[in-house]
């Protein structure tokens, strides 16, 4: 599982911006193991914004004047939740990256497989429905990339070269193409 920076804080805080069941088993970690997997997918410079975000959001509450200078981490539901929505309520750069990263934890909730069952998220059919119409408008071109992607590197693709030979109707690497003569000196 990948290591998700400040994980009490933000454990904290998907308790509070996802459903309460959340909090039932053992929902909140494997939240938690989603998004140290969505983190492990991004650029180093959105993993550190967003914890970044983890710590603005646990060290602001100090400022919270009914936090009484405590951490976000440390408060209790009837103060974190109200911290929190002020939060998500304000304006400016600060208050955008704490809207990221709910949108982050919330999606990563969903991502569960007992969370899409229970609201009825099934997406295998449509799937399968957009595969069987792709393969069907598709499937020629479909089947010619593959195999030019998968073609001997010796074979090459259907149509071009192999590495150091001439295609069809072109000059090999460092030869005078087809009905003209040697290249001059000096020019490329």
């Amino acid at each position: 599982m990948a290591e998700v920076p400040f994980q009490h804080v933000a454990r904290r805080f998907a308790e509070l911006v996802c459903p309460p069941e959340v909090r039932a088993g053992q929902r909140a970690d494997r939240v938690m193991g989603e998004l140290g997997l969505m983190l492990a997918s991004l650029p180093p410079a959105a993993r550190k914004a967003l914890a970044a975000a983890l710590v603005l959001l646990d060290q602001g509450a100090r400022l919270y004047p009914p936090a009484r200078g405590r951490r976000f981490a440390r408060l209790g539901d009837e103060v974190a939740g109200p911290y929190v929505r002020a939060v998500l309520a304000r304006r400016g750069p600060a208050a955008e990256l704490i809207r990221r990263l709910k949108s982050v934890i919330t999606m990563c909730y969903y991502e569960l497989p007992e969370v899409q069952r229970e609201i009825g998220y099934d997406p295998a059919p449509y799937i399968a429905a957009v595969s069987r119409r792709r393969l069907e408008s598709y499937g020629p071109d479909i089947r010619a990339g593959e195999a030019a992607v998968t073609a001997a590197p010796e074979q090459g693709a259907p149509g071009q070269a192999a590495p150091g030979q001439a295609a069809p109707g072109q000059a090999a690497p460092g030869q005078a193409a087809p009905g003209q003569g040697p290249p001059e000196r000096g020019t490329p």
